[in-house]
């Protein structure tokens, strides 16, 4: 004869349930209040070196190039630096337009025949162009270089025509003559006008082939820009020009801002 055995049942009852996820809950509270601090912590940290690495890439491509830039024809507003970069440089002779006559200095590109030609003192980099160059001797004038060389008048800076090989600069001018000498008969070769401009929230950089920077190729240096502010102290007798260049980015409520001065060379 068989015995019926009584079968005991082991579970949570519903209490005991609710007990459970009660606590969870409390202790999931508890511990995102803890980490939520930390955790929001590193992730404005992060956003700040962010932002700090963007303004410093920023700015060491702007003083790069304003370093670069041939003497005197920097131009600096509160939120705009044109300049423009020198491709090659050199030391030059006195130029003979006619064969029989005597060596002119300042250059001068007066003949009806042939090609200007100016002698290169020593090696340059690049060897040669073939692209027409601006040509630069004793550029002392700034913007009144430039406005005299687009209305083709004697000037520190000649028509964009110069191209060079095997030591020689030479241009089809026959009607240009330079305003100054250079003591040291340096000289500089340039093609393109750079400028950095805050438009919006973005820092341009804007490339072109003409002197006033007009028609430019644009390209975005940085973006979440909230301000930026440029200015320039002439030179004196005790020290060089100084740029300083401000710029403040912004992103998810955070705000960086970096200051940096470059020295300018003014010396042409």
């Amino acid at each position: 004869m068989k015995t019926c055995k009584n079968i005991r049942q082991v579970g949570f009852t519903l209490v005991e349930l609710i007990m459970v996820i009660a606590l969870a809950g409390v202790g999931g509270v508890m511990i995102t209040t803890i980490m939520s601090r930390p955790l929001q912590g590193f992730a404005d940290q992060s956003r700040r070196a962010e932002l700090t690495d963007l303004a410093a890439m920023a700015l060491n491509r702007m003083a790069r190039d304003i370093r670069l830039a041939v003497p005197n024809l920097l131009v600096v507003s509160s939120n705009e630096v044109r300049l423009v970069p020198i491709a090659a440089a050199g030391r030059y002779r006195a130029n003979q337009t006619d064969p029989a006559g005597p060596r002119q200095d300042p250059p001068a590109c007066t003949q009806t025949i042939g090609a200007c030609a100016i002698d290169i003192l020593g090696p340059i980099e690049p060897a040669r162009a073939t692209t027409p160059h601006w040509l630069i001797i004793y550029n002392t004038s700034g913007l009144a270089g430039i406005a005299e060389a687009q209305n083709g008048d004697n000037s520190s800076i000649s028509p964009k025509a110069f191209t060079w090989k095997d030591g020689t600069l030479s241009a089809g001018l026959s009607n240009f003559r330079f305003e100054y000498a250079s003591p040291q008969k340096r000289f500089y070769l340039a093609n393109e006008v750079v400028t950095y401009r805050c438009s919006g929230d973005v820092l341009l950089r804007e490339l072109s082939q003409k002197l006033d920077g007009s028609d430019p190729v644009k390209a975005v240096v940085v973006d979440s820009v909230d301000s930026c502010n440029f200015t320039y102290a002439a030179g004196t007798n005790t020290r060089n020009g100084i740029v300083t260049l401000r710029l403040s980015l912004t992103k998810g409520g955070e705000t960086v801002s970096l200051l940096q001065q470059v020295h300018v060379d003014n010396a042409p």
